[in-house]
C-alpha cells in the first residue's frame, strides 16, 4: 500500500477515483489471513510505544502521543483501503515496465480531463 499514512487518503472520499494502485507481489493483501498481519503489526506498534511511554516521565512525552494517535488511526482505517485495493483492478509493476507506464499515464490524463 501507499505510505502508511495513506489511511487519510481513503478518508477524503472518492478513494478509487483518486488512486492508481500498483500492487507489488509481496503486498499480501488478497487473503484475509495475510491482511491480519498488517493489523497485528500496527497493534504491536501501538503496544510497544505505549509501553515505552510508560517508562518515562510524562513531562518527556511531547510528540509521542501524536505518534500513538497516528498508529491507532492507521490501525482503525487499515481494513477499508486494503479491501478496496484487493478488489480494484490493480496494475502490476511488470505491466508498467513493458508498457513504459502508458496505462497509468492514460488513466491520469483521462481523470484530469473529466
Amino acid at each position: 500500500m501507499c505510505r502508511a499514512h495513506g489511511g487519510s487518503t481513503a478518508r477524503h472520499g472518492e478513494f478509487t477515483d483518486r488512486v492508481f494502485p500498483v500492487v507489488l507481489p509481496d503486498a499480501r493483501i488478497y487473503r484475509p489471513q495475510d491482511r491480519i498481519g498488517y493489523v497485528r503489526y500496527w497493534e504491536e506498534q501501538i503496544n510497544e510505544l505505549d509501553e515505552a511511554m510508560r517508562s518515562v516521565s510524562a513531562a518527556n512525552l511531547q510528540g509521542f502521543r501524536e505518534d500513538i494517535d497516528l498508529y491507532t488511526e492507521i490501525r482503525a482505517q487499515l481494513p477499508r483501503p486494503a479491501d478496496v485495493l484487493r478488489d480494484m483492478n490493480t496494475l502490476s509493476p511488470e505491466l508498467h515496465r513493458t508498457s513504459e507506464c502508458s496505462e497509468i499515464f492514460e488513466a491520469v490524463m483521462t481523470r484530469l480531463s473529466s
